[in-house]
C-alpha cells in the first residue's frame, strides 16, 4: 500500500464508527443477560473484530477494483439471493438468512452495497448532462431485480432500502423533469397495487401510526412501549441496566431494531442527542468524501453508501418514535446482528478507500 495513503488515513472517521457500535455493545451489555462469547454481548464484540478485520482488509484494494468486477460479483450476489429462497432459514417469518452452522448471515445486506457499485459503475459509464429513459430504465433493473427477491423471502423492510439508492444516485447522474414526472405517476399509480399486497399485520402497523390507539395490546403494543422508555428517559436518563421498559422485558427487540430507546431511556435526551451528533459527524465526513472524490464512481459510490445510511438511521429512529411503520429496519452500527455490522464497515471501507486515492493516480 503506497504511504501516501497511510498518511492521509481519516483517524476520526474510524474513531466516530468505534464510538456508535461501542455505545450499541453497552446497550446490548445492558439489556440482555451474560457477559459470554454465547451472549448477545459477546457476539457482538466478535461480530465488531470481525467487521474491523473487513475494514482494513478491503483498504488495500482500489473501490476500481470493485467496480472493474462488478459483473461477476453482482451476479454472485443474485446466485446467493436464489440460494436464500431455495435454502435459507427463517427468522420472524423472514426466509433471508443463510445458515452456515457456526455463523448465520444475510445476503440482501451485502447485496445493497453491490446494488451501489453496479449503478455507480453504469451511470458513470453514460456520456451527457441527463440520463435517457433507457438508461434510467436499465438502471431501475439493476435495482429492483434484487429488491423483488428480496420481496420474495418475504422481507419488505430490506427491499425498501433499495429504493432510495435508486432515486438519489439517478438524480446525480441527471435526471429530467418530464422523467421525474413519469416516475412519480408511477408510484401514484402503483401505490393501491402495492397496498393490496401487503400482509395484515403489515397494514396494521401502517394503520396504527395514524391511529395509535387502535390497538395498543397488539401491533401497537411495541411502538407504545418504545415511546414510554423514550419519554421516561428525560433530561439524563436513568442509568446503566435502570431502564425498566428495556431490563424488565416490556419493549421487545430492544437489543435489535430498538436499540435507541433503550439508549434514550438510560442516557436521556443529551445520549440520544449525542449519538445523533456522531451519526451527523459522519455523514459529513462521507459528503466531504463524495464532494472531493477524484472520479464520477466514487463520488457516486460515497454517495450511495451515504444514502443507504442516512435512510437506515431515519427510519429506525421514526419507527421507534412512533412516527413510521415497524420495518424492522435495524439502527446502523448500533443495533445487534453481524451482517449489517460487517456489511456497513465494508461500506466505510470502501467509502474510506475513495478519500485515500482521491490524489492518487
Amino acid at each position: 500500500m503506497d504511504r501516501r495513503l497511510l498518511i492521509g488515513f481519516d483517524w476520526l472517521w474510524l474513531l466516530t464508527l468505534l464510538a456508535l457500535s461501542g455505545v450499541g455493545i453497552v446497550a446490548i451489555w445492558s439489556t440482555t443477560d451474560g457477559t459470554s462469547l454465547d451472549s448477545y454481548f459477546g457476539k457482538q464484540v466478535i461480530y465488531l473484530c470481525c467487521a474491523l478485520m473487513v475494514f482494513l482488509a478491503l483498504l488495500y484494494f482500489d473501490y476500481h477494483v470493485f467496480s472493474d468486477f462488478i459483473v461477476f460479483i453482482y451476479a454472485a450476489g443474485m446466485v446467493l439471493l436464489v440460494l436464500v429462497l431455495v435454502i435459507g432459514v427463517s427468522v420472524h417469518g423472514n426466509r433471508s438468512w443463510i445458515d452456515l452452522g457456526f455463523f448465520s448471515f444475510q445476503p440482501s445486506e451485502v447485496m445493497k452495497i453491490i446494488v451501489i457499485i453496479a449503478l455507480a459503475k453504469y451511470y458513470s459509464r453514460i456520456e451527457g448532462e441527463y440520463l435517457g429513459l433507457k438508461d434510467l430504465l436499465i438502471g431501475g433493473l439493476i435495482v429492483f431485480v434484487p429488491m423483488f427477491m428480496v420481496v420474495l423471502q418475504r422481507d419488505l423492510g430490506t427491499a425498501v432500502t433499495f429504493m432510495p439508492i435508486y432515486a438519489v444516485l439517478s438524480c446525480l447522474a441527471g435526471i429530467k423533469k418530464k422523467h421525474i414526472v413519469f416516475l412519480i405517476f408511477v408510484v401514484i399509480v402503483a401505490a393501491p397495487l402495492g397496498w393490496f399486497s401487503l400482509q395484515g399485520y403489515q397494514k396494521g402497523r401502517i394503520v396504527n401510526v395514524l391511529n395509535p390507539s387502535s390497538d395498543p395490546y397488539g401491533l401497537g403494543y411495541q411502538s407504545r412501549q418504545s415511546e414510554i422508555a423514550i419519554g421516561s428517559g428525560k433530561l439524563l436518563g436513568k442509568g446503566f441496566k435502570q431502564g425498566t421498559q428495556g431490563n424488565l422485558g416490556f419493549l421487545p427487540a430492544r437489543h435489535t431494531d430498538f436499540v435507541f430507546a433503550v439508549l434514550a431511556e438510560e442516557r436521556g435526551f443529551v445520549g440520544s442527542i449525542t449519538l445523533l451528533g456522531l451519526f451527523l459527524f459522519l455523514y459529513y465526513r462521507l459528503f466531504r468524501t463524495a464532494r472531493e472524490a477524484k472520479d464520477k464512481i466514487g463520488m457516486m459510490i460515497v454517495a450511495g453508501v451515504l444514502t443507504l445510511v442516512m435512510f437506515h438511521m431515519t427510519i429506525n429512529i421514526g419507527m421507534v418514535e412512533g412516527l413510521l411503520p415497524i420495518l424492522g429496519i435495524p439502527l446502523p452500527f448500533v443495533s445487534a446482528g453481524g451482517s449489517a455490522l460487517v456489511t456497513y464497515y465494508a461500506a466505510m471501507s470502501l467509502c474510506m478507500g475513495v478519500w485515500l486515492r482521491r490524489y492518487v493516480n
